[in-house]
């Protein structure tokens, strides 16, 4: 079955590449899938793809990258209907990549699936011309996942029939436990307002522990400034990392945060459950969805400085309630695996394809 994904994908990092990637992998084991995939332009090629998987680069203006992609994108995807068979469209994001695939099912009478990863619905549908974009890749779609049941409940009551949660994935063979903690708290994540990132500077820096921020983004300049400015001497911030590189932080550090303030799920709080380790949430979300306070770790209220802070100093002052959380939440990541996710989306595509045909 030929596939065609509008979605950003590699060299770009992020949690949609990875979750794009592990999809593909998988789904390649289970039937001979060929996908084709509508990505962001870049410099170079790319030295290692999944099977049987084609990038086609789709050049953009910086300003106004979504909207030149759709215009260029669906330029593109015409030709790879017509010229590869194309089945299914399976796009990652409601606007750009959404909206386009859903204008290419419209034209073509091609089933459309469309992956709600967060901040298309928990951001973009509130905003004044986000919203019409959001609506219309929801209606001019088949079929809606959403990675979390958070997500799935804020979705306009007339597409909730049409949608279902398929949780998110933990690529088990990097996300492990090592059995080592070498006294760290970790945050991995983009340096954007919605990670909440000045609560966790204020909640640690006066804690006697080492605490490591991996990530960049928008805020990264200017959070490092900060951090300078303000003499804080626990924070270390790492940059960007590959996902292995990630993973080895995850397996060695002591427990990880995620200070969002508006979150999908939280997949870097899944791997390092995965990993053995204990992590810290705010309530808001799909964040409740994986961690159970006070059995694989703690909520907190967002942007409350003081409580983050309170959980934090409990576990760094408590080794063994670390360990005993890590073991809880590695038991619960269990349930999350990308074969899973893999087994719902083949049996979705052959639904779509045989009533295609009908």
């Amino acid at each position: 079955m030929n596939i065609l994904m509008p979605t950003i994908f590699h060299p770009y990092t992020g949690g949609i590449t990875y979750h794009v990637d592990n999809v593909i992998k998988h789904l390649t084991d289970i039937s001979p899938y060929n996908f084709h995939i509508l990505n962001y332009n870049f410099q170079g090629e790319l030295k290692k793809l999944p099977p049987n998987t084609w990038v086609h680069k789709v050049k953009y203006i910086k300003g106004i990258r979504g909207p030149t992609y759709v215009f260029m994108g669906y330029s593109i995807g015409k030709k790879l209907i017509e010229k590869y068979n194309i089945e299914i469209i399976h796009s990652h994001y409601a606007f750009p990549q959404g909206f386009l695939g859903a204008l290419l099912s419209e034209k073509y009478k091609i089933p459309h699936v469309l992956t709600l990863h967060g901040s298309d619905v928990l951001l973009l549908s509130k905003h004044p011309v986000g919203k019409i974009l959001f609506n219309y890749a929801l209606k001019h779609c088949d079929r809606i996942i959403c990675v979390s049941k958070y997500l799935k409940e804020q979705l306009p009551r007339e597409y909730q029939d049409k949608s279902e949660v398929i949780y998110n994935g933990v690529d088990f063979s990097i996300f492990y436990d090592e059995g080592i903690d070498e006294d760290y708290g970790l945050f991995v994540g983009s340096f954007v307002p919605q990670k909440g990132l000045y609560t966790l500077i204020e909640a640690v820096k006066d804690i006697d522990f080492k605490f490591k921020f991996i990530g960049d983004g928008p805020l990264f300049r200017e959070i490092r400034e900060y951090i300078e400015r303000k003499g804080i001497k626990n924070i270390q911030l790492l940059g960007r990392k590959d996902q292995r590189e990630v993973a080895k932080y995850i397996r060695r550090c002591s427990f990880l945060v995620l200070p969002s303030t508006s979150e999908g799920l939280g997949m870097t709080l899944l791997e390092a459950m995965a990993s053995g380790k204990c992590v810290i949430g705010s309530n808001v979300g799909g964040i409740p969805e994986l961690i159970r306070d006070n059995y694989n770790g703690f909520l907190f209220e967002a942007n409350n400085v003081e409580m983050l802070r309170e959980k934090i100093e409990i576990l760094v002052n408590d080794r063994e309630l670390r360990k005993k959380m890590g073991r809880n939440g590695r038991e619960f990541s269990r349930r999350f695996s990308w074969e899973g996710v893999a087994k719902r989306l083949d049996t979705i595509y052959k639904e779509l394809k045989e009533d295609r045909l009908i």
